[in-house]
């Protein structure tokens, strides 16, 4: 199979599900009107409309905020991440799971403008939605990882570097489906997070904060890369705590709609390897 036969039973099942009343609107991928190539966030409501719906390797932005706050049920076209992370939602019940109609794209990843393979799509282990009320089958074959750094390059000195190119423009926060509080913390008053010209100090503050609100709830979607402007990568740290929070706790965010994240539960089993070592011991 490949994304045209994919789009094609994509538009088919939607132009259904609006004609038949099961969703009342459709929020997915369509074409840019200002630039040929790039898929861009948009909504159908008219079972005739789903033709201006679009699968391709360019649809890259996560749609799992595109659905917060609507009534009535609306149907996502879901990538893996887009699936994980409203599976998110619906188990930190910031999302309804009846109001939401999910269609599971498999998926071989997404690429930039120039073809290659983002970064995240690329270290992808998740092809397939974990959660899904439909699945479009058939993804292209998935794009080959790309070399990893080296343990030793996850340093003080990278971070810094990351740092440096860094403008606080929050566009990271934005993108990112798990950052949904109503006033972020570097958006208080008191102290000042973000001077006219924010110091490394304050860039670090929220790098990490965020890091750490992200732990055990990162889906891996890579938009906090994808967004960045300034070319931060910043997704290797919250991949790092992602990674340990899964080793210690054995928790993969998204896969099911009931699970809560790995520090949102507490058991008195629980080890504390940052405080007493593994197991407590």
């Amino acid at each position: 199979m490949s994304f045209e036969l994919q789009e094609k039973s994509l538009r088919e099942l939607c132009e259904s599900l609006l004609r038949d009343g099961v969703a009342e609107i459709v929020v997915g991928f369509g074409e840019s009107a200002f630039a040929s190539g790039i898929a861009v966030p948009i909504t159908v409501k008219k079972p005739e409309d789903a033709a201006k719906l679009s699968w391709n390797s360019r649809c890259v932005p996560s749609l799992a905020r595109y659905i917060a706050g609507r009534k009535g049920v609306a149907a996502l076209v879901a990538k893996p991440c887009d699936a994980r992370a409203v599976a998110s939602l619906i188990a930190e019940r910031q999302l309804d799971r009846d109001n939401i109609y999910i269609i599971g794209m498999e998926c071989a990843g997404m690429t930039d403008a120039d073809g290659s393979a983002l970064a995240a799509c690329a270290e992808c282990s998740s092809r397939r939605a974990p959660v899904f009320d439909s699945e479009i089958t058939g993804a292209p074959e998935a794009f080959d990882a790309p070399d990893e750094r080296s343990a030793g390059e996850n340093s003080a000195d990278r971070f810094r570097g990351e740092m440096d190119k860094c403008i606080l423009c929050f566009s990271c926060r934005q993108a990112c489906y798990g950052c949904y509080c109503e006033t972020c913390f570097m958006d208080r008053g008191a102290p000042n997070w973000q001077p006219s010209e924010p110091d490394i100090g304050a860039k670090m503050i929220y790098h990490l904060g965020r890091a750490m609100h992200l732990a055990g709830r990162c889906v891996e979607c890579g938009a906090c890369e994808n967004v960045c402007a300034s070319g931060v990568n910043i997704r290797y740290l919250i991949k790092s705590v992602t990674d340990f929070i899964e080793c210690e706790y054995g928790f993969h965010a998204g896969m099911d709609t009931k699970t809560l994240p790995a520090l949102q539960t507490y058991s008195a089993s629980d080890g504390e390897p940052g405080f007493w070592g593994k197991n407590n011991e």
